[in-house]
């Protein structure tokens, strides 16, 4: 959407054009429950006034000529008060003394015009009223106890004690809508204005057809700011938080200076339709923003069913869906514990209890993907779980089902708490090499909200595919690799967030919020800042890279959403969506922390397409800017100016990219430093998707279809020649509508790989992808806690060999993959869970279910591997070596249990302690796990042959044996050393199981 401007510190008027910009979203079944209480009350209100101190809500019955009185203890209407006709807005002073009416009678002539207030003294019952000239649109007291009044000409100020009205300043170019109109106009249509307050008083915030104001309370200054909007700035609603530095107005959140921060996607514009409320203790926003219909949308299907949302206060982020009765139509309330809001609704008032929403049921899943990873192991059906639970802890009623065929759950049906098994028959997708993405849906009879849908991803890829998949749930739009550190950066639009992951194991290792709708990223020249660039927010947000703590955000001018940013030797450029085009090429001011749009962009106009993207070269010498029209610009930092414009192309889309050596690609074609074509590349695989230059070549990726797999391959731009075309292990990300450029390739600055935005998140591709790979060798099988042979079942076990993974990578997925790294493992057929890969060691839990004599076999895109004999125990207890104390490392893991100290020879176990041990390779349990299962938290997973425990011979009472809790193949034995056991420094630990033992020293004092 487009507004705004900032509020003047004095009282000037100037126009902001605003536009909302369209926003698809994903429909959702029907659920049969809803969340709120409707009063009907007849006729239609027009505001709300809440008086606590009496218990009552008053509703301003527009055409009724009163007050409604609703009783909060009952929650029903059963008195009224007479006033004026057409109340239209309420205030009740801080003290509760007085309510304050607004009459909207402006009737043109000959009918006489009935425009007044009527001051209601609330503890006599007394009136006393007040002729306007002109027409009242908001009023609202102040923490002073004084009452602002919004006419069409005039900002007044009653004081209620003493009937005194002064004139606080004049309001030029507006006109306020006459009496009659025609049928079926609500009374927000009407009066077309909103005024509210802040908790404290001390700020008063208005919305009119024409114009924003705020009026500071206490040093009575007003300040106003004329705009435009299309569509309308509805629901005709305004919301203040608690001290006022922040309201929301119509779709939009604004800060007090009045800059947007966010705005809510695709609004209706609709005056008389939604409704919304800050709770900015909580940090929450309440919202019923009606949607625009889409044009591809049949009027046949009706009206969407009414939503409220609750959204995060600092950016707009849904965080749930509750369905409601009916539609919110004017002001809401929160009372003054926050628990219960108070709406005006299509049959008159609507209480929302949401202070009470886990007394509510509602739907939720554990997990928002399900990655399925098939491969030449797993031909047999593949199985994961996902919980489905009520977040207040209730048992709702759920059913679930799968978008495509070959997908099965148990139970189908259910009630919450409940652990749902999503099985995936291979022999349906055996077909497909790449990825296919289906949905989970959650329904219930009872819940009120909307849950997401869960999304299944299904993957069966051929050995000579290549890459690492990782699993990132949301709408991925953008990948940004640090030239610094060893980290890259991804978008993640839908839950406004920039993901942050480490360059060497590929794990999230933070997440920084963005305002809303977050489209591109650059890194400033310097490389000390990270930008990010809205769809949804006149602001870029900024982070420092070297503690990924929040900067000041950049603000542009009014009206200008930054699209996509680069930044150049000289210069930091900003592609913006702007509300009254032309759209225009932004100069960003890192100092000032604002942004200015150049009055040319050098001989040519500031006149852009509203999705163009800019992409800098890696040495800032320059900044291509590419547009769908077939447009492409070329900003040279070192004369400062646009230095080349050419239209070759009818249509431009998917990659972009600019490198230091006078190439340029845009879609498959490259271009030479004039931006003149230089030949088109190889189009035969597909669309375009990444590119990426490295150093005088480049590299990129393309796809036939999002269920095929994707393409990579090496460029010579200076022979205009593609190289190595491999096939990837699923299809990289291509162009959404409205959005018909994609940057979805990362070079990695370790030279580790390359990060590709694919169907599942990204694929992280070896650097040398291309290279020969030489087959895998298994040298050794041994236990991963001591690196000794004794192997059991369900144990961890550690695999050494050469060529075992091209890649490094280690997983936290539970449960364990049993393809990581481009590789799987088979122990006498079966897959086993990894838990890392490399070219030289693999981490693995064996399989429960394996025991005696076993073959292992790797399997990886250099070929299959030699195989392995060797022998799985039923029980091969081993310690691990992983404890570390200062300079010294590889200390056994054996705990002081009453401080969770590691026993050392400076911290030794006392007598009289008792002691944990770190083990695996203590075989099945009871009740069994399954393999690559982590161990509940809540059911003791007790080893179903008990060790014994011996220091120095002597045996020590057991507390437990059992598998660690949320651990996978992680024994824990706890056992108590007594007072009377032997002591000294090097005393033997062992730890028994049948014929089978394991011993560690350790030191024991008294």
């Amino acid at each position: 959407m487009k507004p705004i401007s900032r509020f003047d510190a004095l009282c000037r008027c100037f126009a902001v054009a605003v536009v909302a910009g369209l926003v698809s979203a994903l429909a959702a079944p029907a659920l049969a429950a809803t969340f709120g209480t409707v009063v009907p009350l007849g006729g239609q209100e027009a505001d709300l006034a809440l008086d606590e101190t009496r218990g009552v809500l008053y509703a301003a019955n527009f055409a009724g000529s009163r007050l409604d009185v609703v009783s909060l203890a009952t929650l029903q209407a059963n008195t009224a008060l007479s006033v004026a006709p057409y109340p239209s807005s309420l205030a009740i002073s801080p003290d509760a003394h007085f309510l304050l009416v607004a009459h909207f009678a402006n009737f043109q002539a000959p009918t006489t015009a009935g425009n007044a207030l009527t001051l209601i003294d609330l503890t006599s019952g007394g009136q006393q009223m007040f002729t306007l000239g002109d027409a009242p649109l908001g009023v609202a007291f102040g923490s002073d106890g004084l009452a602002l009044v919004v006419t069409s000409t005039e900002f007044l100020l009653l004081d209620p004690l003493s009937g005194s009205i002064q004139v606080l300043n004049t309001i030029s170019g507006v006109t306020a809508n006459t009496l009659p109109v025609p049928p079926a106009t609500f009374p927000p249509q009407i009066s077309a204005a909103s005024v509210a307050v802040s908790g404290d008083g001390n700020w008063i915030y208005g919305l009119t057809n024409t114009f924003y104001f705020r009026y500071d309370v206490r040093n009575q200054l007003i300040s106003v700011v004329g705009y435009t909007s299309t569509p309308p700035q509805g629901p005709r609603v305004v919301s203040v938080s608690q001290d006022g530095s922040y309201f929301t107005a119509g779709w939009g959140l604004f800060s007090a200076s009045g800059v947007l921060i966010s705005q809510f996607a695709n609004p209706s514009g609709a005056l008389n339709v939604g409704s919304h409320a800050i709770d900015s203790v909580a940090g929450l926003i309440y919202a019923q923003i009606p949607q625009a219909q889409s044009s591809s949308g049949s009027s046949s299907t009706g009206p969407a069913p009414p939503i409220l949302m609750v959204t995060d206060a600092e950016n707009l982020t849904i965080l749930d869906q509750l369905q409601l009765p009916e539609n919110l139509a004017g002001k809401s309330l929160l009372n003054r514990a926050r628990d219960t809001m108070f709406s005006i609704s299509d049959s008159g008032i609507m209480i929302l209890p949401v202070g009470s929403l886990n007394l509510y049921h509602r739907l939720q899943a554990s997990l928002e993907d399900l990655l399925f990873l098939g491969n030449y192991c797993t031909p047999q059906a593949a199985t994961q779980s996902v919980v489905i639970s009520d977040p207040g802890g209730g048992a709702t009623d759920f059913t679930i089902s799968a978008s495509v065929p070959g997908i099965s759950v148990a139970p189908a049906v259910g009630t919450t708490p409940a652990i749902v098994q999503v099985t995936v028959n291979p022999q349906v997708f055996a077909s497909q090499q790449g990825t296919v993405s289906a949905a989970l849906q959650l329904s219930s009879q009872s819940a009120v909200n909307l849950p997401p849908a869960i999304r299944v991803l299904i993957n069966n890829r051929a050995p000579q595919q290549r890459g690492t998949i990782v699993d990132v749930p949301g709408n991925l739009v953008d990948v940004l690799a640090d030239p610094m550190r060893n980290r890259f950066y991804i978008l993640r639009q839908d839950k406004n967030q920039v993901l942050v992951f480490d360059g060497t194991s590929f794990q999230q290792i933070a997440t920084l919020a963005t305002y809303n709708t977050p489209t591109q990223m650059a890194i400033t020249f310097d490389q000390s800042s990270l930008l990010v660039g809205h769809d949804d927010s006149q602001l870029a947000s900024a982070y420092d890279l070297n503690t990924l703590q929040p900067l000041p955000p950049i603000v542009f001018p009014p009206g200008h959403y930054p699209r996509s940013i680069a930044s150049s030797g000289n210069a930091t450029l900003a592609a913006s969506r702007v509300a009254a085009p032309p759209n225009t090429i932004d100069r960003i001011d890192l100092v000032g922390r604002t942004a200015f749009t150049p009055t040319t962009l050098g001989p040519w106009e500031n006149n852009i397409n509203i999705n163009t993207v800019l992409s800098a070269s890696p040495g800032g010498g320059s900044i291509l800017a590419a547009m769908p029209d077939g447009n492409v610009m070329l900003y040279d930092a070192t004369a400062d100016s646009f230095v080349a414009s050419r239209q070759d192309y009818q249509s431009l889309a998917g990659a972009f990219a600019a490198s230091d050596y006078g190439f340029y690609v845009v879609d498959n074609y490259l271009l030479d430093s004039s931006l003149a074509p230089l030949g088109n590349l190889d189009a035969s695989y597909g669309a375009s998707s990444g590119f990426v230059f490295v150093a005088q070549n480049g590299v990129r990726t393309v796809v036939a279809n999002p269920q095929s797999p994707g393409v990579i391959e090496r460029v010579n731009p200076a022979q205009v020649q593609t190289m190595a075309p491999t096939a990837t292990a699923e299809a990289p990300l291509t162009g959404q509508p409205g959005f018909a450029f994609t940057r979805t390739l990362a070079a990695l600055s370790n030279g580790n790989a390359f990060v590709s935005l694919t169907v599942s998140g990204f694929t992280a591709i070896a650097w040398n992808y291309d290279a020969s790979v030489a087959a895998p060798q298994i040298a050794q099988v041994v236990n991963a806690a001591d690196f000794t042979p004794p192997v059991a079942t369900g144990g961890l076990v550690t695999v050494w060999g050469t060529g075992l993974s091209p890649v490094n990578i280690a997983t936290s997925e539970i449960p364990l993959p049993t393809a990581l790294g481009e590789s799987c493992l088979t122990v006498n057929g079966t897959p086993v869970p990894m838990l890392f890969v490399s070219p030289r060691q693999i981490n693995a839990q064996l399989p429960f279910e394996v025991e005696g004599d076993a073959s292992m076999v790797l399997y990886t895109p250099g070929g299959t591997s030699n195989i392995l004999n060797f022998t799985v125990l039923p029980v091969a207890p081993s310690v691990f070596r992983s404890g570390v104390a200062g300079p010294q490392t590889g200390i056994p893991t054996v705990y002081r249990a009453n401080s969770n100290q590691l026993v050392t020879n400076a911290d030794p176990i006392h007598l009289g302690d008792a002691i944990v041990i770190y083990a695996t390779g203590l075989g099945a349990t009871t009740p069994p796990v399954a393999t690559g299962f982590a161990a509940s938290a809540s059911v003791d997973a007790a080893a179903a042959v008990q060790p014994e425990v011996t220091l120095d011979g002597l045996t020590l009472p057991l507390y437990y044996a059992d598998l660690a809790p949320s651990e996978v193949g992680v024994y824990q034995i706890k056992a108590l050393v007594p007072g009377w056991a032997p002591t000294g420094m090097q005393l033997p630990l062992t730890i028994s199981q049948g014929a089978a033992s394991t011993t560690v020293t350790v030191r024991v004092i008294k």
